[in-house]
């Protein structure tokens, strides 16, 4: 068996223009028990854009008839009225008979050169349901103004629009020719933009039956609801409830793709003989249950190993296969819950509170397999050594990431549980701590006490000064003083004249 790596995605971008809450939507690899006999495959439950599965899905591939869908597309963008009648020049049949093996003998639905009582409408049922080269041909000539090939440029150009990133289209109805290419992923992406901007273009593709309006080649032969003319069937034995071998109960649409050989050109001849074998691509939708599918295909072997076209083609095996695994074997499942705690953080200088818990913003729920244990996906939670109050509810602590196989499917963000308030003596101690621990602060702080040692200093030292000086001064007034014994007689009072008369 062909090994296939199915991938999970959960938002979305092109998740995000689904879901704008989940961030990020990403991959997990799971293996379907069944093979896979188509090239490129990509499978997406529509209900949340979850990748189920994937195979080479950027893998340049030929989309055979599948272009079709592109076809329809730009004329559901361009078109104004659907009941216009349309020119059916010859110019529109003529590169069927120009003797390049690759447009011969397509397929068609009836339609007559110069017939003048076809519209748009009538040939976008033709193109989507039978595959019909000279509709997609005729939807062209019209839009594109009188030219296809600037149809053709129209259709690059949407597809570069849409953000396809790996396909090329040489014409309108997908006959093979070198260049003409896509992947299953940018089909997909067409396929998906058709769908969501365009409810006619699923009405399109599961018309089972269709009135075609009649012709030279085709007289009426039917009359339903009072349209007259002669009948075409869907070639997608998917939808058919008359198909017991490929009939798929919920299938919808949307478009086959087959060529059975590839000629290429040798010296500027066609080689009919040194041909490649061909491919088969299918596009279908399916639904039961309330789950949702769409799933692209592309390069199925037209022919088995000995060469021989099989009983059963094998892009119809691959899509009843890969729907039957997926709506028996996936569920969708809760594995995050909004506001359930799922760490707690510590927390300091909270009032009464030393933790605070941590909460997701939003529910997630995914489709994965019914036998996984949901202990397979890792959580992975941000590290918070710890938080310093004031904290605020719903503060913004990072992202919870869900992993699986190692693969990241989801980040989910994750807020505060609760409001944690500030303790007021922490508050104190803190803005203390906070001033004293500032270097400005210290700096002044030894100024200040720098400072006062001076003043102080200067202030003993001058009464030092003062005392010395004292000191000094009272030595001198004893030295000065007459000394016992020394004959000199101090005079008294007595020997002092007396002036009174």
């Amino acid at each position: 068996m062909r090994k296939v790596k199915i991938l999970t995605i959960f938002c979305t971008i092109f998740l995000l223009f689904f879901t704008s809450s989940t961030s990020f939507t990403a991959q997990a690899a799971f293996s379907p028990p069944v093979d896979i006999m188509s090239e490129g495959v990509y499978m997406v439950n529509l209900d949340n854009d979850i990748v189920i599965v994937s195979k080479n899905a950027d893998e340049r591939l030929y989309p055979a008839d599948t272009t079709d869908i592109m076809t329809c597309l730009v004329a559901l963008e361009n078109v104004k009225d659907f009941q216009a009648i349309v020119e059916v020049p010859y110019a529109v049949t003529d590169e069927f008979n120009n003797g390049n093996p690759n447009y011969t003998d397509v397929t068609n639905a009836g339609i007559q050169a110069l017939q003048d009582n076809l519209t748009y409408w009538d040939c976008m049922h033709a193109l989507m349901m039978r595959s019909a080269c000279e509709a997609a041909n005729i939807i062209a000539y019209n839009v594109g103004g009188g030219s296809i090939e600037h149809f053709v440029e129209m259709m690059n150009q949407t597809a570069e629009k849409i953000g396809c990133k790996n396909t090329r289209f040489v014409n309108a109805h997908g006959c093979y020719a070198e260049n003409h290419y896509t992947t299953a992923y940018d089909l997909y992406l067409i396929t998906r933009y058709a769908i969501k901007n365009y409810p006619g273009f699923m009405d399109i593709c599961n018309t089972y039956q269709y009135v075609m309006p009649a012709n030279k080649n085709n007289p009426a032969s039917v009359e339903v609801n009072g349209r007259e003319g002669y009948l075409i069937t869907n070639d997608n034995d998917m939808i058919n409830p008359k198909n017991t071998s490929f009939y798929f109960e919920g299938a919808a649409g949307i478009k086959t793709g087959a060529v059975g050989r590839l000629y290429p050109k040798k010296e500027g001849k066609w080689d009919w003989k040194d041909y490649m074998s061909g491919s088969r691509s299918l596009v279908t939708m399916a639904e039961r249950d309330g789950y949702n599918y769409l799933l692209i295909t592309l390069g199925a072997p037209y022919f088995d190993e000995n060469g021989n076209k099989p009983d059963r083609p094998y892009s119809y095996d691959d899509h009843i296969n890969l729907y039957k695994w997926a709506f028996s074997e996936f569920e969708y499942r809760q594995i995050v819950h909004k506001n359930q705690q799922v760490m707690q953080v510590k927390v300091e200088k909270g009032e009464g509170a030393e933790t605070v818990g941590i909460v997701p913003t939003e529910d997630f729920s995914t489709l994965i397999p019914k036998s996984l244990d949901e202990s397979a996906i890792q959580t992975i939670l941000p590290t918070l050594d710890t938080m310093t109050a004031p904290i605020a509810k719903d503060t913004s602590v990072g992202e919870m990431i869900l992993k699986l196989n190692g693969e990241q499917i989801a980040s989910i963000p994750l807020v505060t549980e609760s409001e944690i308030t500030l303790d007021a003596v922490a508050s104190y101690r803190e803005r203390l701590g906070n001033i004293f621990g500032s270097p400005i602060v210290i700096i002044l702080i030894i100024l200040i006490v720098a400072l006062i040692i001076a003043i102080v200093a200067l202030r003993i030292i001058t009464k030092n000064k003062k005392k010395r000086a004292a000191e000094l001064q009272r030595r001198r007034k004893i030295q000065m003083a007459p000394r016992a014994g020394s004959g000199v007689r101090r005079p008294t009072n007595n020997n002092r004249p007396n002036n009174r008369r």
